[in-house]
């Protein structure tokens, strides 16, 4: 039974909606730098799949990006700077909700890397602006600049 549920989630999972055009990515607000490149993996498999992601995102193969980081998840699903290179990749489809709710996740596996909470902060700011939050916006950068200090 549990197979089958697992099985219909999949499935479910693969079937959406068509492809749509990407959106152009937002600016990047002010005063907000762009993250510093994820450390290494620990697993060698997750290292290729995000440098393999890494390529395609700078080839602007989005979806491949995206595919590529998903499949890194199934390996390490704790992995937080995996969850924050998803965020950064869904904020440049235009996906903000899932942009800001995955550096979420990212930082719940953060630990102690206040580094990559200032960075995930920073892209919740940054989603949060795209969706015309700007209050949001203001306070997910104030938590940035706490994890900065």
């Amino acid at each position: 039974m549990r197979l089958l549920f697992l099985l219909a989630a999949l499935l479910a999972g693969c079937a959406g909606a068509p492809p749509q055009a990407p959106a152009p990515p937002p600016a990047p607000l002010e005063g907000v730098a762009p993250p510093a490149a994820p450390a290494a993996a620990a697993n060698p498999a997750v290292e290729r799949l995000m440098a393999s992601a890494r390529a395609d995102e700078a080839a602007s193969r989005l979806g491949s990006a995206e595919a590529t980081l998903e499949r890194a998840l199934r390996i390490a699903p704790r992995d937080a700077r995996l969850w924050q290179e998803l965020a950064r990749i869904r904020l440049q489809q235009g996906e903000y909700q899932q942009a800001e709710s995955l550096a979420a996740r990212s930082n719940t596996w953060a630990g102690a890397d206040d580094a990559l909470r200032a960075e995930n902060w920073s892209l919740i700011a940054q989603a949060r602006d795209a969706r015309g939050d700007s209050d949001g916006a203001r306070a997910a950068l104030d938590n940035a600049e706490r994890y900065r200090r």
